[in-house]
């Protein structure tokens, strides 16, 4: 007999459920699909890039990399502070104060906490190979190992009384921050061509700093480089004849003579070097600011002193 029962009948649901794929297999397979078009399109991530350590170039034009935690200035690589690390009272003038500031400055120099430019490999450790603005042509002078004494009541701060610690020794007990030279009162202080030096020193500055100092600028042809220094001639019992502000010193002229201003009871001479920044001019230098972060780093004074 035929089957009279109509097309879609509730009897005929059941077989065709079966044959028809349900609504949850169907959305994943849309999904699969999707996504395997979507990969197609999608080029493949570029491999990432190497970025080369930043370096600092030498007098000679060699790489000199710096390490982790410091950038290249000039010759040198200068180290940041710690992370974290709170700025000194003052900002950037405090954190460079060194001049005078005797043995904890240097200590502050050697720990890290302010920029030093350091003795580079190829010049000589010994400070017998270099010549030096006091002492005998033939030996440099004595060092001295300086510590600040505690501030009288009332006293300015460059009127508290020092001393040095044991006798002068033939080399100082630091390079950092500049060093302190044994020298009789009224002893000649004259100028040295620095190693490198074109045309004569000038008087940048004459004034209080570390007590009666006289700041010169020297032009240094470092390689393929033009670098400027400052010269600091500190604790002066006066400046030379005719020394003041833009007069211009040969070799061997009377910077000053030796003293104790800003030193009491203590007659040295305290000499410093610092590498004027590429950005700063000396003709828009304030004489205020010589010893500001901003405007000059501490160098080790081997780096410039003529040799013998």
């Amino acid at each position: 007999m035929e089957d009279m029962r109509a097309p879609g009948s509730p009897q005929d649901r059941p077989a065709r459920a079966a044959l028809s794929p349900s609504p949850l297999v169907r959305g994943a397979a849309a999904s699969a699909l999707l996504l395997a078009l979507g990969g197609l399109a999608d080029p493949a991530p570029p491999a990432p890039s190497v970025v080369p350590q930043a370096a600092a170039r030498g007098a000679a034009g060699a790489a000199a990399p710096c390490g982790p935690r410091t950038v290249p200035e000039g010759a040198a690589c200068i180290p940041l502070p710690a992370p974290g690390a709170p700025l000194a009272a003052g900002g950037a003038a405090a954190l460079s104060g060194l001049a005078g500031a005797g043995a904890r400055g240097q200590a502050q120099a050697q720990a890290g906490t302010v920029e030093h430019i350091p003795r580079r490999p190829e010049r000589p450790a010994s400070a017998a190979a270099y010549m030096f603005p006091v002492g005998a042509p033939e030996q440099p002078p004595g060092f001295l190992l300086v510590e600040d004494g505690a501030p009288q009541a009332g006293a300015p701060p460059q009127g508290a009384p020092v001393a040095a610690i044991g006798a002068a020794r033939p080399e100082p007990p630091s390079w950092a921050g500049g060093v302190d030279l044994a020298a009789a009162r009224g002893e000649r202080v004259v100028s040295v061509q620095l190693d490198g030096q074109e045309g004569k020193a000038e008087v940048l500055f004459v004034g209080e700093l570390a007590g009666i100092t006289v700041a010169t600028v020297h032009a240094v042809r470092e390689g393929d480089r033009a670098r400027r220094y400052v010269v600091l001639h500190g604790h002066l019992d006066r400046p030379g004849p005719g020394v003041v502000a833009g007069a211009r010193l040969d070799p061997g002229d009377v910077v000053g003579y030796a003293g104790d201003t800003g030193s009491p009871g203590l007659v040295r001479l305290h000499l410093e070097a610092r590498q004027l920044r590429e950005s700063a001019r000396p003709s828009d230098l304030d004489p205020k600011r010589v010893t500001d972060a901003a405007v000059t780093v501490p160098c080790d004074l081997r780096n410039v002193l003529p040799r013998r």
